[in-house]
């Protein structure tokens, strides 16, 4: 079932009156980035016949995703359908000359993880190199729809504001180059249809065109701009986020389940001060959405024997935020661990190499960094080391609150 309004403020102005198209719907989804199993979630609800219309924004792959072969098949075999569009992101485009040769030639030097995801998969399917390549290289960079008198422009990035759009440099479609001047200065009537960027990220940089909402928006799902005809689709379904769909018609949203997860396992080096500081303000934010009875929530170190206590500091931050906490002893990461958990959070980077050798090289994909609210995933430095145990705080409660975005919504 679809959620109905995705737009918050004035966007009931851009939904035509009368449906004078062939469409029912006009559906429009954003980028994809690899994230297969959102896709599927996505498609299966949205139920699409051949009397809806839809354009895919672009950017389709990703380089630290593990499910590019799966979506680059599911896209070739959906683009024989004729009402369905792939517009052409900046990362289809970068990958079109970092893949191939001007002869369509799949370089064989390459090392990246889309580049070794293809080689693999030519091995069993050799026509497969040949046909990522038609692929990217036939994919146009705007696709237009006129209902009601009105214009409705999709592509990638956006538009050069004082270019008509008919005669856009193809530079800025698939990566503006000034991305910031054109959510700023966009005035037209015309609606223009946008992923590339999330609305969490332009709304930081531009603080004062999202304060003039009439109300509060929801900035993990599509929006339409506050007094801009721009709607923008990208809810970063790469990393913590989710694919998203709109009917342009309706403004009606879908976005792809998250995922399921009912056990979580946070993992530093000593398992006294950072993953104990996870795993107790995890467990309260999951408390505050009554989901406490529903998920596992545990930490673990790579570098201990285990059986020592939690840092003093730690326990005297959990305490002045007044996040609930046990007697704590710490504990080896182990491979029952990593059998136990679905969701496996490392520190640092260090230590995530360090869980992942433990794993046998994580078969499952289960162990990765924490990720902000843009998807961007970062580091929690030891606090052991730089005595600065507030800042690992904060940084691990952004990192809770990102995850419990992802996974419960």
């Amino acid at each position: 079932m679809s959620e109905k309004k995705f737009f918050i403020n004035d966007a009931e102005k851009i939904i035509p009156a009368v449906n004078d198209s062939p469409y029912k719907r006009i559906l429009a989804i954003g980028d994809v980035h690899a994230a297969f199993d959102k896709l599927l979630s996505l498609w299966e609800k949205i139920s699409v016949t051949e009397d809806d219309r839809v354009i895919f924004l672009g950017d389709y792959l990703y380089g630290l995703g593990d499910k590019n072969v799966e979506t680059l098949h599911w896209l070739i075999e959906h683009r024989k359908q004729k009402n369905i569009i792939f517009l052409r992101g900046n990362v289809d485009e970068t990958y079109l000359h970092h893949l191939f040769d001007d002869d369509g030639k799949i370089h064989q030097r390459l090392n990246s993880g889309v580049a070794r995801a293809i080689k693999i998969a030519a091995i069993k399917e050799p026509y497969l190199p040949r046909e990522v390549y038609g692929f990217l290289k036939d994919l146009p960079l705007y696709h237009c729809e006129t209902v009601g008198g009105r214009k409705y422009f999709f592509c990638h990035a956006g538009i050069k504001v004082d270019a008509p759009l008919d005669r856009q440099p193809k530079t800025y479609l698939p990566e503006h180059p000034h991305l910031p001047e054109f959510y700023r200065d966009y005035s037209g009537d015309a609606v223009i249809v946008v992923g590339h960027k999330s609305p969490k990220k332009i709304s930081a940089k531009l603080p004062r065109l999202f304060a003039n909402a009439s109300e509060k928006l929801d900035l993990s799902k599509p929006i339409k701009v506050p007094q801009r005809n721009i709607v923008m689709l990208d809810t970063h379904a790469k990393e913590g986020g989710r694919l998203s769909c709109v009917d342009i018609l309706s403004g009606e949203m879908w976005q792809s389940d998250n995922a399921a997860v009912d056990s979580i396992l946070f993992v530093c080096a000593g398992n006294t001060c950072r993953s104990p500081m996870a795993k107790y303000i995890m467990r309260h934010l999951l408390a505050q959405k009554d989901l406490s009875g529903n998920v596992l929530v545990d930490s673990a170190g790579c570098g201990t024997g285990g059986g020592s206590r939690m840092s003093g500091k730690a326990q005297k931050i959990l305490d002045e935020e007044r996040i609930p906490r046990d007697a704590h002893v710490s504990k080896a990461f182990t491979l029952e661990d990593y059998d136990k958990f679905k969701c496996i959070i490392a520190l640092d980077e260090y230590v995530l190499i360090q869980a992942k050798q433990i794993a046998n090289g994580d078969p499952e994909k289960k162990i990765r960094l924490f990720a902000d609210a843009d998807g961007y995933r970062f580091i929690v430095e030891d606090p052991w080391g730089t005595g600065n145990y507030r800042k690992a705080y904060k940084e691990i409660r952004i990192g809770c609150s990102s995850l419990m975005d992802e996974l419960f919504g």
